[in-house]
């Protein structure tokens, strides 16, 4: 069976037939946000492999986080970095290979991969490993994939009754190239085990996504009075979540000594593993913050999905922090929170943690091609 899903020329294109502004306005049409924001470290470096067209990398820049984004379409990087020149960013972007990562051992304090380790015909254990060997004791790797979904399940049983008809009047049935897997939260799991990496939380969610997919990626089946809107917050936060849209693992690199999350330092203690879902040193328990990161503390959004709202223009807002004037930003809006913050404010580590778990906004926009 032919492989497609890691031609480089195949992504080249599709990134070229979208753009780096519309991708960020999309926001939360994948609904990754809760887990990106909550477990992104703020101390150290952070890479996000697999790239694309960086929106999260731009928008993870202003909350002071130092974070270079890798892909292996030399184009597409050089389509990046010619666009944060003129848009007055300074962020690393290079031209790399997720089996061979140019880092040194237990470099990385993060390492984000959305939507990547399935196009591996052979699986993900390559991949795995070399994260494993980059990220520091403590760091914290997010990484996702399509899981079987209600929606791929459905697809799957379409596919075979077409196949079986087809052979049933004699016609040849022809295989499809390969271009992804769907692991399910329980395959993730297993995977990062096999390369050493411990599970701090696994999930299944995005059930928005899902019935985007249902409707054929066009979002006419979105819609504020919609079904999909409706049941999809509730259905993340049940116990159906493991047939949303995307599994979610959330591990570290497990030491007697590690970096904890809240301060860099190294001196956290792996028993603090025991309790919290990041490891955290003696003094940075005693944070309310912490709290957010007990065992089995749910990640999700926190309002109600706002469904393609108008784009807010640059407007002067008072901070809800420091209570300064600013000007909201011009690309990222009100930074997707329901309070307001200035970009000094932002880049405040216990600021914007506390935003991440208490004050997420989800906003859905179409793709736009």
């Amino acid at each position: 069976m032919e492989s497609i899903g890691q031609k480089v020329d195949l992504w080249t294109n599709e990134w070229k037939e979208l753009s780096i502004k519309s991708e960020i306005g999309m926001w939360d049409y994948f609904g990754l946000r809760p887990w990106i924001l909550k477990y992104t470290p703020r101390y150290g470096e952070v890479l996000e492999a697999g790239c694309g067209l960086g929106r999260y990398n731009f928008y993870l820049s202003h909350f002071g986080i130092d974070i270079c984004g890798l892909d292996f379409s030399e184009e597409t990087i050089d389509h990046l970095n010619n666009w944060q020149k003129k848009n007055g960013y300074n962020l690393k972007f290079i031209t790399g290979d997720v089996k061979n990562l140019p880092f040194k051992d237990n470099s990385l304090s993060g390492y984000l991969s959305f939507g990547v380790i399935e196009h591996f015909k052979e699986g993900p254990k390559e991949v795995l490993d070399e994260v494993y060997r980059v990220l520091r004791p403590g760091g914290i790797a997010i990484i996702t994939t399509p899981n079987k979904s209600w929606n791929v399940k459905r697809n799957v049983l379409k596919r075979k009754i077409k196949h079986l008809i087809k052979k049933i009047i004699g016609i040849k049935v022809i295989p499809e190239p390969f271009f992804q897997y769907e692991y399910t939260p329980d395959q993730l799991k297993k995977f990062m085990h096999e390369s050493n990496l411990f599970s701090l939380e696994i999930s299944g969610s995005d059930y928005l996504y899902s019935f985007t997919e249902y409707g054929n990626f066009k979002g006419n089946n979105i819609h504020p009075k919609s079904f999909a809107n409706k049941c999809s917050p509730i259905l993340d936060r049940s116990f159906l979540k493991k047939l949303g849209a995307q599994s979610i693992s959330i591990t570290t690199k497990l030491s007697e000594n590690m970096h904890c999350f809240f301060c860099g330092n190294k001196n956290a203690h792996k028993e603090s593993l025991n309790k919290f879902n990041v490891p955290i040193c003696e003094k940075c328990i005693e944070k309310e913050i912490s709290n957010y990161y007990l065992k089995n503390t749910p990640t999700y959004f926190h309002d109600k999905y706002l469904i393609n709202p108008k784009v807010l223009k640059p407007a002067r807002n008072n901070c809800d922090f420091c209570k300064k004037d600013y000007i909201s930003n011009e690309l990222f809006e009100d930074f997707g929170f329901n309070k307001n913050v200035c970009p000094d404010c932002l880049t405040n580590v216990e600021t914007n943690l506390e935003l991440s778990n208490k004050n997420i906004k989800p906003i859905w926009r179409k793709r736009k091609q």
